[in-house]
């Protein structure tokens, strides 16, 4: 590969600060120094904040070997060691190359006049790169309160990850390493997040965790028994970690690092296996489930929320709604409505709350994902793949595909989305939004303008509003009036249009049946549902493809769908407006397709959705099944 398309290739996926750190040390690659410049990791703010923390606060730690001590590999990896760790912060304990040796040297460290240690463990062949106890540490003992385990970045020879972490795939029931074949600078596998279980390769294990719960189970293989370790660390209210910044390199090929055999034997194999398969129901047999949203502020995503949570309510559920905003004042919501501070506060509310707990937004997935380890089962509402929010913020978007974890259960409103979560190894059931047919419907009583065309005024970039703005002010004179509404009066600055800030649902279906023609020009929605409205009220449409709205908008049948250019929406909003028969033929096509859309069948789906994912079924639980503890009231 060439340099430039290195270089190109580098700015794309690692960002314009890479490309001037490789090119400021690219003359020390051919010198001795090249060791200590893994040019990736040199920009991390949480490798220099970890070099800083450990100069004054680094911890004595065993450090266990599964291996010989004749081992060339080992002496090896005690040379490692002895070069990327201060001179005696670290007691070598050559273990042995069986799983017991391991248990019983990690049992050692207990011993009568043994100085209290933190413990490492560590796989020949393996080659530490600088700093790498220094993130392990910093992690331990600053991210969290109670965090008992860590692990970092296990690559094999090739640069590949072995073991980002661990995982259960639910749809497997197998525990899997996080990320295994992507390259090592794959973007998701470099953010810092809680996880399942850890490699053994590199397991960092707090003393006072090993103090209150024990050591490795002498039974099972090594990569069993840190799983095993792993599901007491979280049973016993401890959290683990990955730290990207750690990273040991050349790890042996084969199988991935730190997951669990096929044939190993309980605990280890079926650990984490029922995170899917949880009571969660109330005692008359109802589920318990609980969406969590960042605000309740007026919007497309949460009015889907709330239409859910009203439904499940009104067919016997038990549900509730957490989030950081005030109760919404614009929807009548029939769910009680918890508010907290913070994420933390979240998830530590619903931990101890036997319920299906469902994410609705990236940011709600690590407080939904940490609230459903031990009890409830943790589900994903995907709206939208919401890289698409931060087109300049790379740090955003790899969190945001961190997010999509293999413990989750998925449902999403598009095939749009479903088909990138697929990608991203998620499948999903289909939910879509439906629409409130005894709101957004036609009327004779609200005459229709052949002089008005109707949009959403908003500014964010996706949604490209300065394209409707443009197209409309190409049309010949007289114009007809741009009616904008929305919650962003602020977009119609300076334009002299008029702007309906925030209307009520029945003032929008009546804008709906007054306008000639409704356009939404974005580049991108999860869904689009005003485009359906518009069509339920017997408005014709004007679209650009937004990627989300291809489920139900057909160009030339229920709508017209121009390329995303100034002139080709204006040439279709005048086709619209001057062919009286094009608008009743998109007039009829779109109260059909709106017809297919009723809340109805879709609240059926998501009821079933949830159903399905609660093993034994209701009638069979109704027949002799104990009643789950801890009801939403106990969350506050």
């Amino acid at each position: 590969m060439s340099l430039w398309r290195r270089m190109v290739l580098t700015y794309r996926y690692r960002g314009p600060r890479s490309v001037a750190v490789r090119i400021v040390t690219f003359p020390l690659r051919a010198t001795p120094l090249r060791t200590y410049l893994p040019v990736d990791r040199l920009a991390s703010e949480v490798l220099i904040s970890s070099r800083r923390w450990y100069r004054s606060n680094r911890r004595p730690v065993a450090l266990v070997i599964a291996g010989a001590d004749d081992d060339p590999q080992v002496v090896a990896l005690i040379r490692s060691v002895r070069r990327t760790t201060r001179r005696g912060s670290v007691r070598i304990i050559v273990a042995g190359d069986t799983s017991s040796g391991v248990t019983h040297a990690v049992a050692r460290c207990f011993e009568a006049g043994a100085s209290p240690r933190d413990v490492v463990l560590l796989r020949p062949p393996a080659q530490l790169t600088r700093d790498w106890l220094a993130v392990l540490q910093y992690e331990a003992y600053t991210n969290a309160e109670r965090v008992g385990i860590v692990g970092g970045k296990v690559l094999l020879p090739d640069g590949r990850i072995a073991s980002a972490g661990l995982a259960c795939d639910l749809l497997t029931g197998r525990i899997e390493a996080r990320y295994s074949g992507a390259r090592g600078a794959h973007g998701p596998a470099s953010v810092r997040v809680p996880v399942l279980a850890v490699a053994p390769d590199g397991a960092y294990i707090r003393r006072a965790l090993l103090d209150e719960i024990g050591g490795l189970d002498t039974a099972l293989e090594l990569d069993d028994a840190i799983v095993a370790l792993c599901a007491r660390c979280w049973h016993a209210g401890w959290e683990i970690r990955y730290a990207p910044d750690c990273i040991l390199e050349s790890a042996a090929p084969g199988r991935p690092a730190g997951t669990a055999s096929p044939e190993a034997p309980e605990p280890a194999r079926r650990t984490f296996r029922l995170l899917d398969r949880r009571s969660v129901r109330t005692a008359s047999g109802a589920l318990r489930i609980i969406y969590v949203t960042e605000t309740a502020l007026i919007g497309g995503g949460h009015r889907d929320v709330f239409e859910h949570l009203n439904a499940l309510a009104a067919r016997g559920h038990e549900v509730a709604l957490y989030t950081l905003g005030t109760p919404p004042d614009w929807f009548d919501l029939h769910a009680p409505v918890s508010t907290f501070a913070d994420y933390d506060a979240i998830a530590a509310a619903l931990a101890p709350v036997d319920a299906i707990k469902v994410a609705t937004w990236w940011k709600t997935a690590a407080p939904v994902w940490l609230g459903s380890v031990q009890r409830g089962i943790p589900v994903y509402l995907v709206q939208d793949i919401e890289t698409s929010y931060y087109p300049w913020d790379q740090a955003s978007r790899f969190k945001v595909l961190a997010s999509y974890r293999k413990e989750f259960r998925y449902m999403t409103i598009s095939t749009w989305n479903r088909g990138q979560l697929r990608e991203l190894g998620a499948d999903a059931a289909m939910v879509p939004p439906g629409v409130d047919s005894n709101t957004f419907h036609p009327s004779a009583a609200t005459p229709r303008r052949a002089d008005m065309v109707l949009a959403i005024g908003r500014m964010a970039p996706l949604k490209n509003f300065a394209l409707t703005l443009d197209a409309w002010r190409g049309l010949a004179q007289p114009r007809p009036e741009l009616r904008l509404f929305g919650v962003q009066p602020e977009s119609a600055h300076g334009t002299g249009l008029h702007y309906e800030d925030a209307p009520s649902d029945q003032r929008v279906a009546e804008l709906f049946r007054e306008a000639a023609v409704f356009v939404q020009t974005s580049d991108h929605e999860g869904f689009c549902l005003p485009v359906l409205e518009a069509m339920a009220c017997g408005t014709p449409v004007v679209c650009t493809d937004a990627d989300g709205n291809r489920d139900f908008c057909v160009d030339g049948e229920n709508c017209l769908m121009p390329a995303a250019r100034a002139d080709d929406v204006r040439d279709a909003i005048a086709r619209v407006l001057g062919d009286e028969r094009l608008r009743e033929r998109l007039t009829a096509a779109g109260l059909q397709t709106a017809a297919e859309y009723r809340w109805e069948p879709q609240l059926a789906k998501l009821e079933r959705f949830f159903e399905d994912l609660v093993s034994p079924p209701r009638a069979a639980r109704a027949a002799g099944g104990a009643a789950p503890a801890g009801s939403l009231g106990s969350a506050r």
